[in-house]
């Protein structure tokens, strides 16, 4: 390093972003059936009054709660009794019952694959059979998927893809910790991610899989479905806050430095901490959120004259303080 930094440029991806193709992140929110969202209602309730009455029993309960909130939504049915000590709750299930998720995302996929383009469906909960129902339906549209399993060896999933893309496939079904690097994934241009792994480097680096230098499509875009006013929708705010943190502290450095930092973020505590709490409507809107994030190039626009300018000085901005809605700050990122 004594020898290489002096004469070392770091480039990312955003350094070259005039050559690449636009790229947007759209989060979708989705609505609950009645009798879902009743159920979830009052699992819900049940813990926020746990967590009032018996901090002790709470903490038992903390992460497998958590992990029942978030994934009852996509899958009402299925779901192990959560217990500890004399506390039990056993969640009702409802199997033959309609998903605005689920009929959303296959509607997404039609469309595109109708315009002629190839996509990839993100399911990070592997307990869940969300990568079968996918599959299912999907093949009752007429629609040729594939599901990437973790039984492909990484040295040979890059070869898997092409060979099923030579079969026909239209659809790739995976968990995006399968693919989160080492692939150039251009064929698909639409990246769906059905839920998310709560983990910020997986979710940029599954996210950029198609956004590469040789990308030759005019547009990326990758739609984030959540079930709003749930335990998704609070998850996804913070790592879209966390997202946006990120990315003023990198100054557009590589991902890699990304990584470390991640991996030490405690997203139980805190998805707990909103759990009690709950959301706060002054929160910044989730698609403004990512839209500022969003890159778009306008090739055709021409580049505006340069005007001499009196350099003014700027007025020193106020420290910023805390706000109620307990949107993490930058310092809460670098202590975490």
């Amino acid at each position: 390093s004594k020898f290489l930094m002096e004469n070392t440029v770091f480039l990312s991806l955003y350094d070259m972003a005039k050559e690449l193709p636009d790229y947007e992140e759209i989060p979708i929110a989705c609505k609950m059936s009645e009798n879902v969202e009743k159920e979830y209602r009052h699992i819900e309730n049940e813990f926020k009054t746990i967590m009032r009455k018996n901090r002790r029993l709470a903490n038992k309960l903390l992460s497998p709660y958590l992990n029942l909130l978030t994934a009852y939504p996509d899958q009402p049915y299925g779901h192990e009794p959560v217990c500890a000590g004399d506390f039990a709750i056993m969640p009702k299930s409802f199997e033959n019952e309609p998903s605005d998720k689920l009929n959303r995302v296959l509607e997404l996929i039609k469309h595109k694959v109708e315009s002629g383009e190839r996509v990839i469906v993100y399911t990070a909960w592997v307990r869940l059979d969300t990568q079968e129902v996918l599959d299912k339906r999907l093949s009752e549209l007429g629609i040729k998927a594939c599901i990437l399993k973790q039984s492909v060896e990484p040295v040979k999933r890059e070869k898997w893809v092409k060979e099923k893309l030579d079969e026909g496939m239209q659809v790739l079904i995976t968990n995006p910790f399968l693919i989160q690097t080492g692939l150039d994934l251009n064929e698909f241009t639409t990246l769906i991610f059905y839920n998310l792994a709560f983990n910020l480097y997986v979710l940029r680096q599954a996210s950029l899989r198609s956004w590469r230098i040789n990308q030759t499509a005019p547009k990326i875009e990758v739609y984030l479905f959540y079930f709003a006013d749930t335990m998704q929708q609070r998850a996804l705010k913070l790592m879209a806050s966390k997202l946006a943190a990120a990315t003023m502290i990198e100054g557009q450095l590589s991902e890699e430095g990304l990584a470390a930092l991640s991996q030490n973020t405690d997203m139980t505590t805190q998805l707990a901490r909103e759990l009690a709490s709950g959301i706060k409507e002054s929160v910044e809107d989730l698609t403004a959120t990512f839209k500022k994030m969003a890159v778009k190039n306008d090739r055709k626009t021409k580049k505006p004259e340069l005007k001499v300018i009196k350099p003014e000085v700027p007025e020193l901005p106020e420290p910023e303080t805390a706000t109620q809605d307990k949107q993490l700050t930058l310092f809460d990122l670098l202590a975490s």
